[in-house]
């Protein structure tokens, strides 16, 4: 989707794509593809092969395969020298950010130079791709936005300028839920092509992308699962159909599409003959299968995907430190969702002399933390709070360094998720230590920095924010409080046993025995794969037993779980 592409939204294992230093007209052939879409744009040539290089560069920027896109639109141009629209399609495959800001700029005047005798709808594609070409996303968005209003108001049934205008607006959410400022109108233009073109790949690809971080992420369900039939050799595209149906609780078939995300990207590097690291879309989606499997309870698969994750890291050549420490932060996440601390705490990752500073600042901070929840669980609360104070002294000079660019590991970014990760773990402390008013305060702003982190940078490693406080509200005697945020956190992800857990420990604090049984069975059918010696499931079954040895069916009354929630959960 152009906005994601245009912005560089996806968090990156690997801070380069493959051929990013090989001028346009010098990179390798693809072959065409089969299981991408059948998107098409016609343009001006009389070359059959230059137009069939087109509509798959035209398709695979539709699903987020920038690097591979380029190719595409290279090879058209090779094909039809004189083919404007491919150096149109060029401009916009590279990418934000300064460094091919030159590139850029050549080939949108290289379109305008041969845009001369071609269509009108070609030429306003071309006019509007300039603004972003010659000012960036950001100080070209107008300009480019009102030029592609033009060109939808002048052929209105043309869906390919739809879809690029509606990718392009799709501006997220705000940190308290609110839509950006062009998400309502990117949401309309999409619900109308969804009627409109119900088999494009694009369309569906973009809906779920801009449903899948909104309150109502269900209402994508059914764009992630056509993804698998219109594009199943897409992973980028099967990459966003895994994470909408990991948000709405399908995590058992949120797990098939992200495997079948690395499988299709291995395909694709077997193929080619290139290193894993060239792969768009794998080294997230095993990151996301790690989530998926601890949701599930399934701690043994968790650890495996993230072991072989580490094992594609190290494969690569030259080392790569933030491929190595995001590797490390999956296994690390792995461990401290399920109590290992120790295991967490001990990494085992050897950088090389020449790691930059927010790599090491994230490995520093990951290997801390866990060695303070440690402390934190087995009663040392004074090493613990020597811990915070380490962690409060990590975040402020990454804070100062130099700005990142591109997909390179931001040190700002590093800084927000230790600062996140102090402020969680300071919070725990003083729950512990009785100040239950601190423990809210700094919890709460830990809840608000976790809202606020960038979709860019490394994902939070600290326990989410909210289930903390939750727990030091129960401490504290305020289960009704505790009770909201834990309702809420299971709304949020209805297939993570975690959440229905804490729910149900809530409702034992608060006394409701009936509701703590019924949401105790919702964690069991959510956990009902997990690994069996986790002490999880000894005690959901154990209280259950206990309320008159009913069964796990027999828990779960309509009138205590809405049947709502109970839908989505399918692990």
């Amino acid at each position: 989707m152009l906005a994601r592409h245009l912005r560089a939204e996806d968090p990156s294992i690997f801070p380069s794509t493959p051929w990013d230093d090989v001028p346009d007209l010098e990179l390798p052939t693809p072959p065409l593809r089969e299981g991408l879409g059948r998107a098409h744009l016609k343009v001006s040539t009389q070359v059959p092969l230059a137009q069939s290089y087109f509509d798959q560069g035209l398709r695979l920027l539709h699903l987020g395969w920038g690097a591979e896109a380029r190719r595409s639109f290279a090879e058209a141009a090779r094909q039809d020298p004189q083919l404007a629209m491919a150096y149109w399609g060029l401009a916009l495959t590279r990418g934000a950010g300064a460094r091919f800001a030159v590139d850029r700029a050549d080939a949108i005047h290289k379109a305008l130079s041969l845009s001369e005798g071609v269509t009108d709808v070609e030429q306003r594609y071309i006019v509007a791709a300039t603004f972003l070409a010659d000012k960036g996303p950001a100080n070209g968005r107008h300009g480019f936005v009102r030029e592609m209003e033009a060109l939808v108001d002048r052929f209105p049934e043309e869906p390919e300028a739809r879809l690029l205008l509606a990718g392009f607006l799709s501006d997220g959410y705000e940190a308290d839920g609110r839509p950006g400022a062009g998400q309502p109108y990117a949401q309309a233009l999409l619900r109308e092509l969804l009627r409109t073109h119900p088999h494009h790949e694009g369309v569906h690809h973009a809906w779920v992308q801009v449903m899948v971080e909104s309150g109502r992420p269900e209402a994508a369900l059914e764009s992630a699962r056509r993804l698998r039939l219109l594009a199943p050799r897409a992973g980028t595209a099967l990459l966003g159909s895994g994470r909408l149906l990991l948000r709405t609780g399908h995590t058992r078939e949120a797990r098939e599409v992200l495997e079948a995300v690395v499988a299709a990207d291995d395909a694709w590097l077997s193929q080619e003959s290139l290193p894993e690291s060239a792969a768009p879309a794998a080294g997230l989606a095993m990151r996301l299968l790690v989530q998926a499997c601890t949701d599930a309870g399934r701690y043994g698969e968790a650890q495996s995907w993230a072991r072989r994750l580490r094992q594609r890291v190290e494969q690569v050549t030259p080392h790569l430190g933030q491929a190595l420490v995001f590797a490390a932060g999956a296994l690390s996440g792995a461990h401290l969702r399920f109590g290992f601390w120790r295991a967490a705490a001990e990494l085992r990752v050897e950088l090389a002399p020449e790691a930059r500073v927010a790599e090491r600042g994230l490995l520093t901070a990951m290997e801390t933390y866990a060695r303070g929840l440690r402390a934190l669980e087995t009663g040392k609360l004074v090493e613990a709070e020597r811990v915070c104070d380490e962690l409060d002294a990590l975040h402020p000079p990454l804070s100062e360094e130099r700005k990142a660019d591109n997909r390179v590991l931001c040190p700002r970014d590093v800084a927000r998720v230790v600062e996140l990760a102090a402020c969680e773990l300071r919070g725990a402390l003083e729950a512990r230590q009785g100040d239950f008013a601190r423990a809210e305060a700094s919890l709460i702003r830990a809840s608000r920095l976790e809202r606020r982190l960038r979709a860019p940078g490394p994902t939070a490693f600290s326990r989410p924010a909210r289930e903390t406080l939750a727990r030091a509200r129960v401490r504290a005697g305020r289960e009704d409080k505790a009770l909201e945020l834990a309702e809420a956190l299971v709304k949020e992800r209805p297939g993570s046993g975690h959440a229905w857990f804490l729910l149900a420990e809530v409702h034992v604090a608060r006394g409701a025995f009936s509701e703590a049984a019924s949401a105790f069975a919702a964690f069991l059918e959510c956990w009902r794969d997990a690994d069996p010696q986790l002490p999880e499931l000894r005690r959901a079954r154990a209280f259950i037993l206990g309320r008159g040895g009913v069964s796990v069916e027999a828990a779960l009354p309509g009138n205590v779980i809405p049947l709502r929630a109970l839908e989505n959960v399918s692990c």
